[in-house]
């Protein structure tokens, strides 16, 4: 029975990236109706999309090797994986025929400690006594069926979190046994999550015409969870619920998600407040990202991390006596915006930085001497440590590591600290010749987020194929195999909009 909720997975997991909302007057899915109030996680989205979303779908699709529909890809990828299920059946003869609009996933209950665990995914469907038959073939033969509420299911295993599957309300219900029967609930008269307050807030400014949405309360998950599981999300247990959206236009799919600024803190992601580093660095580098108000961030992190290793206190402590430091003043106290870039189309021309403007030489002086004395002390010869080499000076030291073609430099210049690998990096650093923000790859990448958002986060695909294709890795076979698939994306990009008390953030695939 397990094989079968490895199946439905195949069927959300495939179908989730692809789908589209086709009708714009009503967005929500109408798998809503069976997932009970309180869930933690929810994810839905439209298996046949239509008008605009379609077409965006098929012009990033015929981009790829193999060009065609969206729908034609989507049915060649699952009859591939239902044939390979044990035991093997026809998605185009066995599933297609009564499959439905809606695909959607919940988590209404997660407890590791009892083994209690309450997930299902929801297949709608066209006609149940189909549904049915698709369901009893895709079990194995080991199952019971059982009736729970007048409504008859297949469960098989020996726990709380054995696999089921029912078909009732124009849907296959598949997951738990707890699921299954959480979803009857809601089915006979329970709460919906539609009736759900911390559901429909955060839902009601999430477009209405998309690819599928997301929906997480992370302070319903964090508490269903052991503490020492989540050592450093512990912002999160206050948060705010928060849903993320996919969409889609011709030239790539874009996530969109606004979340409390103290999710954004917590999480320290690239979705976080941009820096205006970003454009500064060099142009002609592939990997570019920044953060700003680095040590604020940072302190998060540690504030979050303290709560499950015995307090901010504790770890103060540990630190200190293992650098000589003191984490606020000497750390994170002085760190201000951040910025790191990597650029280079093969090993030889590789190099890159991390750039942190500082508010105290004096205390990143400080940081930078203790990193250089632990460098000595801890050093078991491979790496040599002398003065600073870099071009144009600054206050630090030079760093060679044995088999590696340049050095390394941490020093402090004009109101930043670099670590860079590379003489090239380190003089790049602090002033470029050209800068990215004036690249028209920059612009691109800028133009094709939109406006909304400053750019945080820039990885261009091309020069890193040009960089593996440099190595001995290029003749792999593998990688002859995979790289057709990699060359129409252009980059990945991300950016984000402070909005008071929010930070709004997006993240896109370019495909050109």
């Amino acid at each position: 029975m397990r094989k079968l909720l490895l199946s439905i997975a195949v069927l959300s997991a495939i179908a989730l990236p692809v789908a589209g909302c086709g009708n714009d007057e009503e967005a929500a899915s109408s798998a809503l109706e069976l997932v009970p109030a309180g869930s933690s996680v929810y994810a839905e989205a439209t298996i046949d999309p239509e008008g605009d979303q379609q077409q965006a779908v098929d012009s990033i699709l015929a981009k790829f090797p193999g060009g065609g529909d969206a729908g034609d890809k989507l049915k060649d990828l699952l009859e591939k994986a239902f044939r390979e299920s044990d035991p093997p059946i026809s998605f185009k003869q066995d599933i297609e025929p009564w499959l439905g609009d809606d695909v959607a996933f919940f988590v209404s209950e997660l407890n590791p400690q009892s083994n209690a665990v309450a997930a299902a995914g929801l297949i709608a469907t066209d006609d149940e006594d189909d549904a049915q038959a698709a369901l009893g073939k895709l079990a194995e033969e080991k199952t019971t069926r059982k009736t729970y509420k007048d409504i008859e299911y297949l469960v098989g295993g020996s726990d709380d979190s054995r696999a089921a599957g029912a078909v009732f309300d124009g849907f296959l219900v598949i997951g738990t046994e707890l699921g299954v029967k959480a979803a009857i609930d809601t089915s006979e008269g329970g709460k919906n999550l539609s009736d759900d307050e911390a559901y429909t807030k955060a839902a009601s400014e999430a477009a209405e015409d998309r690819l599928g949405l997301f929906y997480v309360d992370a302070k319903r998950l964090f508490e269903s969870l052991p503490a020492a599981g989540l050592a450093g999300l512990q912002g999160l247990q206050n948060a705010e619920p928060f849903v993320a959206t996919f969409d889609a236009d011709d030239d790539g799919v874009l996530l969109e998600a606004k979340v409390s600024e103290q999710v954004a803190k917590s999480l320290g992601t690239v979705g976080g407040s941009a820096s205006e580093l970003l454009t500064d660095l060099p142009a002609g580098s592939w990997f570019a990202a920044s953060q700003g108000d680095f040590g604020q961030t940072l302190d998060g992190v540690v504030d979050s991390f303290a709560q499950s290793l015995g307090g901010r206190d504790v770890i103060e402590r540990q630190f200190k006596a293992a650098t000589g430091l003191d984490l606020r003043k000497d750390v994170t106290a002085w760190m201000g915006d951040v910025a790191v870039f990597a650029r280079g189309s093969s090993l030889a021309e590789l190099d890159g930085a991390v750039i942190v403007q500082t508010s105290d030489e004096q205390a990143s002086g400080r940081f930078i001497a203790a990193i250089e004395r632990l460098a000595r002390e801890e050093g078991d010869g491979s790496v040599e440590i002398g003065r600073l080499s870099a071009p144009g000076g600054g206050e630090g030291f030079s760093a060679r590591i044995a088999g590696a073609p340049k050095p390394i430099h941490l020093f402090q210049r004009s109101g930043r600290v670099v670590i860079a690998y590379g003489d090239a990096a380190a003089a790049d650093a602090i002033d470029p010749d050209e800068k990215l923000g004036d690249s028209a790859e920059f612009t691109d990448a800028r133009d094709s987020l939109g406006s909304d958002y400053e750019l945080s986060f820039l990885l261009q695909v091309k020069p890193i194929l040009d960089l593996v294709d440099s190595t001995d890795a290029a003749s792999d076979a593998d990688w002859q195999e995979a790289k057709p698939y990699l060359e129409p994306l252009s980059a990945l990009v991300a950016g984000s909009a402070d909005e008071g008390d929010e930070v709004r953030s997006a993240f896109k695939v370019v495909v050109r």
